[in-house]
């Protein structure tokens, strides 16, 4: 198993000016029984609430000239250094309190507490976590700070399915599809043929193009590439874990199969090459060993991997593939990250 030191990863991220990603839902595609993880403990077909369509990382503001989130910031910067607080925490607190002016109210009404500030003053935390990240320290008092942030930004301290939010931009090339946060029944990507050299299915444009340009590459190497299952709508999605329910029980089916709305296929940027089954081993294939060492190269992760089950909550699944663009592809393959690991480490 990969072990990631979070300091160094959120150095890492912040040089290289990585901005903060609008988050959403995922879904696995695997075919056979896997480990149990977390279960909410509903029964087969019963409904989880699901809270607004919002980015719950970050609060919505209005545009403003520079003139006034600069004012913010300057005075800001004048009633922290009355707090004690770090010149790297102020540097990060000055960034809020200009973007956010509700935050700000709250600092020069003097009802941000010291805890708050500290949780604040850490460039990846999010000021509607806050009582989580206490939370997590209490029941983890083992735990740095850094790391109590790190594990509630993945949503660590719920169980899978039982805090869902439904994603604010199901279109985003960042959308995060997973067990705690769900794409709208209706929402269908614009979508393109991959082509019958390709394999099946379809991808969003961009994906599409990229999974072609890799398969292209890989084929000059003597790897052959196809899909076996890209897009598939919300409906397909329900009927397929419909029917794994009636051979499994719900806990093992979570493990391989994604409830409806928390597919990662239903974005339309996830797809599974060349098999679909623990059986076949793809792991153990030259295509994999290829996928593995190229695939950032061309905007494709690895979106399950061994070693990342509980984060996840899906099995090791060597053929599914996530299209999230160069840059980020190769932050997260280089680190041995979980795209929610990625995503927890973003400033915000």
């Amino acid at each position: 198993m990969h072990k990631f030191n979070i300091r160094r990863g959120l150095t890492l991220l912040l040089a290289a000016g990585i901005c903060l990603v609008t988050l959403a839902t995922t879904g696995a595609a695997g075919q056979s029984e896997g480990a149990v993880t977390p279960d909410s403990g509903l029964k087969a077909g019963q409904e989880t609430p699901v809270r607004p369509a919002q980015a719950p990382a970050s609060s919505v503001q209005e545009e403003e000239d520079t003139a006034q989130v600069e004012a913010r910031q300057r005075r800001a910067a004048a009633l922290l250094a009355r707090q004690g607080v770090t010149g790297q925490q102020r540097e990060v607190l000055c960034a809020r309190m200009g973007a956010d002016k509700d935050l700000f109210q709250r600092l020069e009404q003097g009802e941000l507490s010291k805890f708050e500030l500290t949780w604040l003053g850490m460039a990846n935390a999010r000021p509607d976590r806050l009582d989580r990240y206490q939370a997590w320290l209490g029941e983890h008092p083992e735990d740095s700070e850094e790391t109590a942030v790190f594990q509630v930004n993945m949503d660590m301290d719920q169980a899978f399915y039982s805090l869902i939010w439904e994603v604010a931009d199901p279109a985003s090339l960042a959308v995060l599809v997973n067990k705690h946060y769900t794409l709208p029944a209706g929402y269908i990507p614009e979508l393109e043929a991959l082509g019958k050299s390709y394999g099946a299915g379809s991808l969003r444009p961009e994906a599409a193009q990229a999974f072609r340009t890799m398969a292209d590459a890989a084929k000059a190497d003597g790897i052959s590439l196809r899909s076996v299952s890209a897009y598939r709508s919300y409906k397909t999605q329900r009927s397929t874990y419909g029917r794994y329910l009636k051979l499994y029980k719900q806990a093992a089916v979570d493990t391989f199969s994604a409830r409806p709305g928390h597919s990662e296929h239903q974005t339309g940027l996830a797809l599974d090459i060349n098999v679909a089954s623990t059986k076949a081993h793809f792991e153990n294939t030259p295509a994999f060993a290829w996928l593995k060492e190229h695939c950032a190269e061309y905007g494709f992760i690895l979106r399950y991997d061994l070693g990342k089950e509980a984060i996840t909550g899906y099995r090791f699944e060597p053929w599914h593939y996530r299209y999230v663009g160069v840059e980020t592809a190769k932050a997260i393959m280089e680190q041995g990250l979980a795209y929610e690991e990625y995503l927890a480490l973003q400033p915000n």
